[in-house]
């Protein structure tokens, strides 16, 4: 046999300066009567002698045993318990407990207890640091929520940008595609609104495009008391004094029902008290409103886009201030006099 071998074999060490050398406090203690039958040199300087005395009145300061003690537990189970306890100076202690049979054959528990003050620290300065990090990120998320919304709507009116919504009416339209269940478009144009530019000004005119988006907001869903924008109802500035409305789940007559209460919310506009206060009265404000409506008027979102909006010029060469449905022979006779703010 090798001889490191055979040394390694025959190395003996002291359990007493074993126990001494460890940073940590170790008392063996008698679980029948709690009393300190042995301590290291870390448990000697931190409590004095306590030999023969009970382990909860010298190194707890308490009367009976402590409610942190789990030592009948490591007896009864055989396993390593612990007990984490706070100190009324923010520091904080791990005690251990193990089982320690003697070789007279009684048993005895081994306590350790180790100053765990500074990884509580840093645990604790670790979870405010991710709480921070939590609430930097839920501030983001919303921050990038918001600018998000913001790119989609317009700077103005506050409503939808003409780029979204024809967006929205695709998607839409797919859906109903599918289900075969009716989509209605509403184009209106604010009648005459050069002449409110060049009578009352540009100020003027921006204040009733205003006045327009909070009416289409559909996010502003009670007015007067009663509603009148369903939470599926997408509205827009579709380009200029131009507005857009889609209607899932209604029907043509029912689109010309709502555009016609619509209509007369529009001319209601000129009454706002930011409006009235204008030194020349603002004359009234009108509307031509277009409606088209799928499956009848249309089978893809890009015709009904050019529906709604041959519709609403129809609404124009009537007069003006009036609501007309998408009709195909007129739709050829009238034409249309700009292009549609469609990229087409």
């Amino acid at each position: 046999m090798p001889k490191s071998k055979a040394a390694k074999q025959t190395q003996q060490y002291d359990p007493q300066v074993l126990l001494n050398s460890q940073p940590v406090i170790v008392t063996v203690i008698d679980p029948a009567s709690y009393k300190a039958v042995f301590q290291n040199q870390v448990s000697l300087t931190k409590f004095g002698d306590i030999s023969n005395q009970t382990c909860h009145e010298k190194i707890a300061a308490c009367s009976a045993p402590c409610a942190f003690c789990k030592m009948p537990e490591a007896v009864r189970t055989g396993r390593i318990t612990a007990s984490e306890v706070p100190l009324p100076n923010d520091e904080y202690l791990l005690v251990q407990w193990s089982k320690a049979p003697t070789t007279d054959g009684r048993m005895h528990v081994v306590e350790t207890i180790t100053d765990i003050t500074q990884s509580k620290r840093q645990q604790k300065e670790a979870e405010i640091l991710n709480q921070k990090l939590k609430t930097a990120n839920r501030e983001l998320v919303m921050l990038n929520q918001e600018l998000t919304e913001r790119s989609l709507r317009d700077g103005l009116t506050g409503l939808y940008n003409h780029s979204h919504f024809r967006d929205v009416v695709n998607q839409t339209f797919a859906q109903f595609e599918r289900s075969g269940a009716p989509l209605s478009l509403l184009f209106l144009d604010l009648d005459n609104f050069k002449a409110i530019n060049d009578i009352y000004g540009h100020s003027t005119g921006d204040q009733v495009l205003r006045a327009m988006g909070c009416l289409l907001d559909n996010r502003q869903s009670n007015m007067g008391g009663q509603q009148f924008w369903r939470a599926s109802d997408v509205t827009a500035r579709y380009g200029g004094e131009e507005f857009a409305v889609l209607l899932p789940d209604t029907s043509s007559e029912g689109a010309i029902a709502f555009a016609e209460r619509l209509r007369q919310r529009i001319m209601a506009i000129g009454l706002l008290p930011e409006l009235v206060s204008q030194q020349t009265p603002l004359f009234p404000l009108t509307c031509s409103v277009g409606v088209a409506t799928f499956p009848t008027d249309a089978t893809t979102s890009a015709e009904l886009l050019k529906a709604a909006d041959s519709a609403m010029y129809l609404a124009k060469h009537a007069g003006k201030n009036c609501v007309k449905v998408f009709d195909r022979k007129r739709d050829v006779q009238v034409g249309r006099t700009r292009p549609l703010l469609s990229g087409q």
